[in-house]
This record gives structure tokens, C-alpha cells and sequence, in this order.
């Protein structure tokens, strides 16, 4: 008896690695997923999703500011769009929703850690491109197959998520 669970319990754990490891391949793939967004911006403006709806918080200086004094900045209602359906098409969502974690923390999380970071494009950016590991858990960020103006894109799309903070852990 005690073999045959034990045995199930193997079987569970290598269908869950499994699934992981799918996961994270499908965002790697990056433009090679299947599920390719739809191409008609609109579509992704008037979804009930809350990354259009939410209101943007990206940080950046003001011109006669120094670093310090950050400023918010909206992203406009078409560029939140656009770069929601670059995110689709990247598979971002694969592993990322907006306000909850799936293998990846939330881009709501993200924004809230990086708030007011006057680098936090820039090391979005670079992670988004080239991964990155130990900044959320365990759980490696592979690189994504994405050129450098897209990486920031998506950067600052999630920096302009509403910040939410994430749960304390138990």
C-alpha cells in the first residue's frame, strides 16, 4: 500500500514539473506562441481586463527635476493597449497576469516593488530581455525573445500597472 502512494505522489510531482517547465518554455518562445493577440488595438482597449482600465503610475523625472523628485506618467488609453497586446503576443501571459501571480508575480506586484525607482525601466528592461533569477523566489525568469525597444515597451507597460503591493508570506 504505502508503495503504491508513494508511487502516485511521484507521478503527481513530475506531471506539476512538467507543467512548470511548459510554462516557462511558452514564455521564452516568446512571438513563436500560437495564441498571437489579435492585431486590431481596439480589441485590447475595450477589454474588461484591468490593465487598460487601471490608472498608470510610471515614474520619470521631470525635465527640470532632478532624479529624486519623481513625477508619475500617464501612458496613454492606445499605448496601454498596444503594449498589452505586445505582452499577448510575447506570451507574457503565460506565466504573468496583471494582479495575480501565476508562475510569475503580478505585474501589479512588479509595479508596486519598483515605485518611484528612477531605474526601473532600465532593469525591467534588461531582465525582461536577458532573465533573471532570486528577485521573486526560486523560479527563474528566462530571457525572452524580444528586441531592445519592445523590452522597454513592455517595461513600462507594467510600471504603469496600479501599483498593488503583493501578499505577505505566511
Amino acid at each position: 500500500m504505502f508503495f503504491e502512494g508513494s508511487r502516485i505522489q511521484t507521478v503527481a510531482r513530475t506531471l506539476l514539473m512538467l507543467g512548470v517547465i511548459g510554462l516557462a518554455s511558452a514564455c521564452s518562445k516568446g512571438s513563436d506562441n500560437s495564441s498571437a493577440a489579435p492585431s486590431d488595438s481596439s480589441a485590447a482597449a475595450t477589454s474588461s481586463d484591468s490593465a487598460a482600465s487601471s490608472s498608470p503610475a510610471a515614474y520619470q523625472p521631470q525635465a527640470s527635476q532632478s532624479q529624486s523628485h519623481l513625477m508619475p506618467v500617464a501612458m496613454s488609453t492606445d499605448q496601454m493597449a498596444k503594449a498589452k497586446s505586445l505582452a499577448e503576443a510575447k506570451g507574457c501571459f503565460a506565466c504573468h497576469q496583471v494582479d495575480a501571480k501565476v508562475v510569475g508575480p503580478a505585474f501589479a506586484w512588479v509595479a508596486y516593488k519598483y515605485k518611484g525607482n528612477p531605474k526601473a525601466e532600465a532593469t525591467l528592461a534588461h531582465a525582461i530581455q536577458h532573465g533573471v533569477q532570486g528577485v521573486w523566489g526560486g523560479m527563474p525568469m528566462p530571457a525572452q525573445n524580444v528586441t531592445p525597444a519592445e523590452a522597454k515597451e513592455l517595461a513600462s507597460w507594467v510600471l504603469a500597472q496600479k501599483p498593488i503591493a503583493p501578499p505577505k508570506a505566511s
